[in-house]
């Protein structure tokens, strides 16, 4: 009798939708309690999804978790992908590719995310998750920047784009701490000026690197 086998596109297709299913799960979870507190068991029920896929896609629910920020932050990529596009281009350079970044940051509503995101990383004292997680979930999305903008700026080597790209988006995470500090992640005009001479003081002195030359 002839075997039943599943082509490679669609069994790539049902592990991207169960792989978004958990994620999905793990949001509507995060929000309706207001912590990411949840067992494997009520992840795998909401998503539909036995707790076998669960671990399948994720090595832990801390790793789910993580990935449900970063991926909250990729939403923010996109709003950087549009407004980089939106820029006029400019003549190839370290220096215009460092305008285009900064005013692409600039142009992003980052407070509302790094909000939530300090939400659900701080929310739960006693598990792993610490200040620096903050900074891992802008590390992830940095990597995913890098090779796009390179792949955009031919001209540039590489390793000088990445370099540009997390020096930025590092900055914008010790910001982000600061920020949290300073206002407790609370939304208003006077947070969001605060953000913004944070931001200011930070492209500033990479801009102006540390050479006395």
């Amino acid at each position: 009798m002839r075997s039943i086998t599943i082509a490679p596109d669609r069994r790539a297709e049902l592990k991207a939708r169960h792989r978004e299913a958990i994620l999905d799960a793990a949001d509507s979870l995060i929000r309706e309690r207001g912590k990411p507190q949840f067992s494997v068991d009520e992840l795998a029920e909401r998503a539909d999804v036995s707790r076998r896929t669960v671990f399948n896609h994720f090595a832990s629910l801390d790793d789910v978790i993580m990935t449900t920020c970063t991926r909250l932050l990729n939403v923010v990529v996109n709003e950087f992908r549009a407004a980089t596009t939106a820029t006029p281009a400019g003549d190839g350079t370290l220096v215009a590719l460092f305008n285009e970044i900064t005013s692409a940051v600039r142009a992003i509503d980052l407070p509302t995310v790094v909000a939530y995101l300090w939400g659900v990383l701080a929310a739960d004292a006693e598990s792993a998750r610490t200040p620096h997680a903050l900074g891992d979930v802008f590390t992830r999305a940095t990597e995913q920047l890098s090779v796009e903008i390179a792949d955009r700026n031919h001209a540039i080597d590489d390793l000088e784009v990445a370099i540009l790209v997390s020096s930025v988006m590092n900055g914008v995470a010790v910001v982000s701490g600061h920020w949290i500090a300073r206002t407790g992640g609370t939304l208003d005009d006077s947070s969001r000026i605060v953000w913004d001479e944070l931001l200011d003081r930070a492209i500033g002195s990479i801009r102006a690197g540390y050479s006395t030359a």
